[in-house]
């Protein structure tokens, strides 16, 4: 059975003192993702590593909606004495957010391999930072330029847009691939030359490290 994927996201981004790295790795793949797999509400996840970006390490959790989240099961696994960790990451960015783009009931973007099981083997994540008063230029372009590029785009599973409802004020991208080179093919590219895209990068700014380009390590579900 093809596994839904829920409209809420939680995005955790961590690095490590490079003489912890090792262990704060396995601690935040084996423990402490493996944990919230464990709670019912929760549809899947996986963890990645950084090849291109940062922070290095990012964990993906989804969910029906973003108040699984906030739920008794879940809030009290955060809270307990096991979710601590071992070793204290020098960055740690937590993000919960609800999925914006594609909305329901509106159709999804039309990928060959949309409704494939699990989070993609590739992902790019971003962080973006757009002016209030371009929000709305900025919600055209994804939904009449950007999506229907992406469809076209082989190797590509899906694309996704969030915005939190915990952290940073940010628009969150998330693009699911088969592997990194999809970010090589010439429907790629032609996509990031659209004159809208370089309008509306024009005015957005990225994070630090962002967009980052991951590997999925493990993962659930």
């Amino acid at each position: 059975m093809v596994r839904t994927h829920g409209m809420g996201l939680l995005a955790e981004l961590f690095d490590f003192a490079q003489d912890e790295e090792e262990q704060g790795r396995a601690w935040i793949e084996e423990v402490r993702l493996s944990r919230m797999l464990e709670v019912s509400s929760v549809s899947g996840g996986a963890s990645y590593e950084v090849t291109d970006g940062a922070p290095r390490f990012l964990n993906l959790v989804e969910a029906e909606n973003v108040h699984v989240f906030y739920g008794e099961e879940f809030a009290s696994l955060m809270d307990s004495a096991e979710m601590r960790f071992p070793v204290e990451p020098t960055a740690h960015i937590r993000l919960v957010c609800a999925q914006v783009y594609p909305g329901l009931p509106a159709r999804p973007p039309d990928f060959p391999s949309v409704d494939a099981a699990g989070l993609a083997p590739v992902v790019q994540f971003g962080r973006i930072n757009v002016p209030q008063e371009r929000l709305d230029d900025f919600n055209g372009w994804y939904s009449r330029d950007r999506g229907p590029l992406c469809e076209k785009v082989p190797g590509m599973r899906r694309m996704r847009r969030y915005s939190p409802v915990e952290g940073e004020r940010l628009m969150i991208v998330l693009y699911e691939m088969e592997d990194e080179s999809v970010r090589e093919t010439p429907e790629w590219k032609h996509m990031n030359a659209s004159e809208w895209t370089a309008r509306v990068r024009s005015y957005y700014r990225q994070e630090p490290g962002s967009p980052g380009v991951y590997t999925r390590r493990g993962y659930a579900r």
